[in-house]
Order: C-alpha cells, then structure tokens, then sequence
C-alpha cells in the first residue's frame, strides 16, 4: 500500500457552539512516529477522539486509503486503528495478563494472542513479571505499560498515545518514552500527543503543533525542537527535567 496509514484532511470538531478543532490535517505512516504538541487546551485530544471515532468530525479520514469517517469505534479497531486513552482505563481488579488478553477482543475467532503475548512481554518485561498482579496495584509507569501493552494485543496499524507521560516522574517518562520509540521498529505508526513537547520530539520523527484548535506549525521533530518559536512557548526551562 502506497500513502500514509492514516491521513486527516480538514478535520473539525465541535462541542456546542465551540469549535475545538479547526480544518487540522496530518499523516501518520507505517514505521513513523508523529506527534502533536501544544498546551493544555490545544485540541491534542478532542483530535484523537475524533479519529478513534469517539467525537463526530467533519472532515476526511483516510485509514490505507480507506474512507473511516462514517465507520463506528468497534470498526476502526477491528480495522487495525487503537487509542490509549488518558485514563488507561484499566480493569484495575483483573491480573495483568487478563487486561492484555481483553485486549485481542477483537482479533478474529481462532487466532491465538499467545504469540501476541510473547511479543508484548518482551517489549515490557515488568508485565511479564507482575503478570498474575491485580492491575490496580501497578505503579503509575506500569499503568501506562499495560495499557500500551494491552492495546499492542489487537495488532494495530496506527496507535494513538494521548499523553503517555501525564502524572509520571521524570525518569519513567523517559523510560516510557523510550519504550514509544522501540516500537517504531515494529512497524506500527504512532500518533503522540504530549504536552511535554520537549520528550516527545525528542523522539518523533516529525511534528506539529498545536494551538487553540489549529495547526500553527509543522515539519521534523529535530527542527521544530529548533524553532525558536517552539522552544519560547514550548521548550522552556519548565520542562527540561524532561
């Protein structure tokens, strides 16, 4: 297949009377990791909504060059798209390996997830290690592991990562972040939304920007890091923890 796994086109989002999301239009490939950076109240996540098809949108959604924007959320994930939501949204009195099985639901009838499984386990050895541990007893680092973890089980095409490192200490956000960039040599492409844009495009391979709605900037990771419009409004010494 030729093009971006997924590609948005003119994509407006409305609460009411309130436009949050304003003609954006961006490409996720195979293999790539995209990020969309810009303060709290950009739109990073109404935008995400509305691709996972939580949100109605207007505007075009081309997933392998496939229309989406009528197809309800249960299609988009059986097509290969996943969300790791905010919240994680963990099943917090069910073990480890219980969440990440939930998360092939949606693999056909017969497929084995165990290889699946393997794979996962490999990427975050900690879940192998806590496999038989209720959920809700997991660290905040491990949380985020496990929904990422869990969503990898549906072998998606495209996953979208709303703030992966929101609440995390400094060194967990790298090692999240890091565990991000691992994936790329999966083959997934990966839409991340952080507000901590220093981290994310740090390990992005290109990026926008965000603000009130719309897509202000655009290019590179490496030379929006660069940009001293990004580095006044977004790079400053409050996130170099980071």
């Amino acid at each position: 297949m030729s093009g971006p796994t997924l590609a948005l086109r003119d994509v407006c989002v409305s609460y009411g009377k309130i436009e949050a999301v304003r003609g954006v239009s961006l490409e996720v490939d195979a293999g790539r990791i995209v990020t969309v950076v810009g303060a709290n109240g950009a739109g990073k996540t109404t935008l995400l909504n509305a691709a996972m098809g939580v949100l109605p949108a207007s505007g075009s959604m081309l997933f392998r060059g496939r229309s989406i924007a009528d197809d309800p959320i249960e299609a988009r994930v059986t097509a290969g798209l996943s969300l790791v939501a905010e919240k994680r949204e963990l099943f917090g009195t069910m073990s480890v390996e219980d969440n990440l099985r939930l998360g092939a639901y949606t693999r056909p009838r017969g497929e084995r997830p165990g290889d699946t499984l393997d794979q996962v386990y490999t990427l975050f050895p900690r879940l192998k290690e806590r496999r038989g541990q209720a959920a809700g007893t997991l660290s905040g680092g491990e949380r985020q592991m496990l929904a990422m973890g869990r969503a990898l089980m549906a072998k998606p095409a495209v996953l979208m990562l709303d703030e992966p490192s929101l609440g995390l200490a400094p060194r967990i956000v790298r090692e999240i972040l890091h565990l991000v960039a691992e994936l790329r040599a999966t083959g997934v492409a990966i839409l991340l939304v952080e507000q901590n844009a220093r981290a994310a495009l740090r390990i992005a391979d290109y990026g926008y920007v965000m603000e009130t709605g719309t897509v202000t900037l655009q290019g590179p990771a490496a030379a929006l890091a660069n940009d001293p419009r990004v580095i006044e409004s977004y790079l400053g010494a409050a996130e170099s923890a980071a």
